[in-house]
């Protein structure tokens, strides 16, 4: 029953702790590709083993009492039993076999060796892909198919090929007769209507026959013979009659002096334009993104959801814990471990952290415990 729950957890971790014995990493292996037997391995996992890994994480023990409805004491001697029966076998015979993972044994030196087994694909994004044979392409076959298909195209009968030209260029002549022959009727009946002129399509005519010229000078209500006087010529007069009379010289003063005020009420208008601008300006603050990595000890309490071998997997068991509406974080290994581990809440206190267990048990079960970092 424990080496079932070994298996399966391997599928959904990169690292499984087996208490007092070692543990059980993953590695992803791309896809292979064989060049004698051509053949190609879809990508998959690859198990090794660290015997150096003895201490538990909770994941194998938690996991066991929360499947089998017992307690956690009642599944920790279960792991118990299971390492004192592997040790027991590999004392006796010297081999020890976690089915569908691996052979256990003892090297010259005493020391203990793993061998994985390849079996199940514990790569859950290949799963059902299986082995491909892939035959390779001679260069020989694509001569002779070369050889086949040029046979064939001489074997079809060339009759008949005189025909379709000459009935091609049947075709196109009389294509074009008929595209002549509509545009020469639409002429013919634009022509013989009273209200078109057939020489008043040409825009050339617009300009030689000074058409245009004459409305121009009518609305400007203007003779042919007449030249109106510049803008420059007009201010100079203005100026002359301005000088001859004192009435003249003041309407001037008066012109000038309403300038002046219309010049600096538009500086006004201008300056509280720009101060309600100013005044109307939104101050945006900026926004703080929560921490979401944890890398030094902050003293604080986390309940754990689950630890990993990899920070892209963490991270993506952070996101999955954020997806529930939780405060997901990423605990960067300790001193001693090379677990990547990810909380779902952090207290103050460890009875903080204890009395919410229950809560959070009912969203990811009874595999989860309480980390002082």
């Amino acid at each position: 029953m424990v080496a079932e729950h070994i298996k399966n957890l391997l599928y959904d971790h990169d690292c499984v702790i087996i208490p007092g014995f070692g543990g059980l990493i993953t590695r992803y292996v791309p896809a292979v590709v064989h060049p004698v037997k051509h053949t190609i391995v879809p990508p998959s996992k690859r198990v090794a083993f660290n015997e150096k890994l003895i201490l538990t994480d909770g994941l194998l023990i938690n996991t066991i009492a929360y499947h089998n409805g017992i307690s956690t004491a009642e599944a920790q001697q279960m792991v118990a039993a299971f390492v004192t029966q592997a040790n027991d076998q590999l004392k006796t015979d010297n081999r020890f076999e976690l089915s569908d993972i691996g052979v256990f044994r003892y090297n010259a030196a005493h020391r203990l060796e793993f061998q994985y087994k390849e079996g199940d694909n514990l790569l859950e994004a290949s799963f059902g892909l299986p082995e491909i044979t892939a035959r390779p392409v001679r260069a020989e076959e694509s001569v002779v198919l070369r050889t086949l298909q040029k046979g064939r195209e001489q074997e079809v009968p060339q009759q008949g090929s005189k025909f379709k030209r000459r009935l091609r260029k049947v075709y196109s002549t009389a294509a074009g007769l008929v595209i002549a022959g509509l545009t020469g009727s639409a002429l013919y009946l634009l022509s013989i209507q009273t209200e078109y002129n057939l020489s008043s399509l040409n825009p050339i005519t617009l300009f030689t026959s000074g058409t245009l010229g004459n409305a121009a000078t009518q609305e400007l209500g203007y003779t042919s013979d007449f030249t109106p006087l510049t803008l420059t010529e007009r201010q100079l007069a203005y100026q002359e009659i301005l000088r001859a009379t004192k009435f003249g010289e003041a309407e001037q003063v008066v012109a000038v002096s309403e300038t002046t005020l219309i010049d600096s009420t538009a500086t006004i208008a201008s300056a509280e334009v720009i101060k309600s601008e100013v005044s109307q300006e939104v101050i945006v603050e900026d926004v703080v993104e929560p921490v979401r990595t944890i890398s030094e000890k902050t003293g604080r309490y986390y309940i754990i959801t689950g630890g990993y071998a990899r920070l892209q997997n963490a991270e993506a068991g952070r996101d999955a814990v954020i997806a529930n509406g939780h405060e997901g974080k990423v605990l960067t290994p300790l001193r001693g471990s090379r677990l990547f581990r990810v909380s779902v809440a952090d207290f103050a206190t460890a009875e903080e952290a204890q009395g919410a267990m229950n809560q959070y048990r009912k969203t990811y079960g009874d595999s989860i415990w309480v980390l002082n970092n």
